[in-house]
């Protein structure tokens, strides 16, 4: 335990200052944070499997879309990635407004919006209008992730962070494990029911749900812990001081202003480990159907086999996201699982056997869903605020932009080469900038309370 002390002082950061511990919690605040997890994290969870639910079936629509509209491997590979641009250019506002009006009114806009673009996919007729679809549904989505991270933080204390992170970061593997099963039914049944393609029912069925949940996120959702009418009075205060004290003892090694935000190099860096983490992580969303489909199983089959690598990796996560939060280790809790991430790829690519492929898809994403919640601890750790919506926000800008290159660099490079493999090969090397950016800044200077 002595030497995890000792290799906790020497965290990432700019200036070497005193430590400040985290705040006590009363047994009172404990038990509000109790119920506030019991009350808001199944509908936060709910809301991102939708998100990307609808942020990434275009993976699984493909297998009949592609050849429907036409679309070659790099035309796919740019109509998903453009989504990322729009998700950009309005993730910054998007958040501040979610600070200014409240996550309840702002999330529940946000899902309506995201909703109805992603059931008029359904109508798209070429890589134009599917690209310009994709675009507009990155700007109605916009803020959504960081904008759930950042009300995370004002409901929890930082020692619940990863734990919380791993639950609402539940959604990806969940929304695998129900969307693409049910995708691969819809493409395998509902050919020309009332003259649609089984793509286009893909898109009309699975964009409803995020319009309906919205209604309950706009009733149901509390915006801060001295909102919170369910909690007992003296709960509520005793939750606010907490609160406030841990917005306190981070101001002390951080800021909570947008233009000191802007000015902190950290959050640079950290964006730009993000950035290609999001390579990987988009570039084995978005083909992982594709990579399976080339061993000629039906799409139903397809579906199914591509939520064993989620059903692992949900159990991974939520086991070493509690580890890094018992130990109160982040650093290389982000970088072991980003190396199995990257070798991942190198064994799907490997071989040309089914198993192995699954192998590797399946350690690929063991690694990605258990090293993103622990990256969500970083910049929690030292941003607070408005400086903290603005700053989640930058991060996630930064790194959506690779959410742009990675599908479309796969496609690009399947194209010019002809071999699938080839895309798996060159995820595998960028996805280790993400740990070694990490790595080289836990080792820049010391900073007594950072992140760990």
């Amino acid at each position: 335990m002595k030497h995890v002390e000792e290799y906790d002082n020497s965290l990432v950061g700019i200036d070497v200052v005193p430590d400040h511990p985290q705040p006590e919690i009363s047994s009172l605040a404990s038990g509000a944070i109790k119920k506030a997890r019991m009350r808001l994290m199944p509908l936060i969870l709910m809301m991102y499997l939708l998100a990307f639910i609808d942020r990434s079936n275009i993976g699984m629509a493909a297998l009949t879309m592609n050849q429907s509209l036409g679309l070659t491997p790099e035309h796919f590979g740019f109509a998903v990635g453009i989504f990322s641009f729009g998700y950009i250019l309005f993730e910054i506002p998007s958040n501040v407004l979610l600070e200014r009006y409240g996550a309840r009114f702002w999330l529940a806009r946000i899902m309506i919006t995201w909703g109805v673009i992603s059931m008029a996919m359904a109508f798209a007729q070429g890589v134009v209008s599917l690209s310009i679809l994709r675009f507009l549904l990155g700007v109605a989505e916009a803020g959504l992730a960081p904008g759930i991270v950042f009300y995370l933080t004002t409901w929890f204390p930082k020692k619940e962070l990863a734990r919380v992170f791993s639950i609402y970061y539940l959604g990806v593997p969940l929304a695998a494990i129900i969307a693409n099963p049910l995708s691969g039914y819809i493409l395998d049944n509902f050919h020309n029911v009332g003259g649609l393609e089984s793509w286009q029912w893909l898109f009309l069925i699975e964009g409803c749900p995020p319009v309906i949940l919205s209604v309950i996120v706009f009733l149901y959702l509390t915006d801060k812990p001295a909102k919170a009418s369910w909690l007992k009075p003296e709960e509520r205060q005793a939750y606010q001081e907490l609160m406030e004290k841990e917005q306190q003892a981070t101001l002390a090694v951080g800021h909570s202003g947008l233009k000191a935000m802007f000015k902190d190099r950290r959050v640079w860096i950290l964006g730009l480990a993000y950035f290609f983490t999001v390579i990987g992580l988009t570039g084995l969303g978005f083909w992982m159907p594709q990579f399976i489909k080339r061993f000629d199983y039906s799409d139903t089959v397809v579906g199914l086999l591509g939520t064993i690598p989620y059903i692992v990796g949900a159990v991974v996560m939520c086991w070493w996201s509690n580890h890094s939060d018992k130990t109160n280790e982040r650093t290389w809790h982000f970088i072991l699982p980003s190396l199995v991430f990257s070798a991942g790829f190198v064994v799907a690519a490997i071989s040309d056997s089914p198993v192995i492929s699954m192998l590797g898809l399946t350690l690929s994403t063991v690694g990605m869903l258990a090293c993103v919640p622990t990256f969500y601890t970083l910049p929690a750790s030292f941003l607070t605020s408005q400086g903290s919506a603005g700053g989640l926000a930058l991060i996630n800008s930064i790194g959506n932009v690779g959410g742009f290159f990675g599908p479309f660099l796969v496609g690009l490079t399947i194209s010019l080469t002809g071999k699938s493999q080839n895309g798996l090969y060159l995820l595998s090397i960028l996805v280790l900038f993400s740990p070694l950016l990490i790595y080289l800044l836990s080792k820049s200077r010391r900073q007594a309370a950072g992140w760990r």
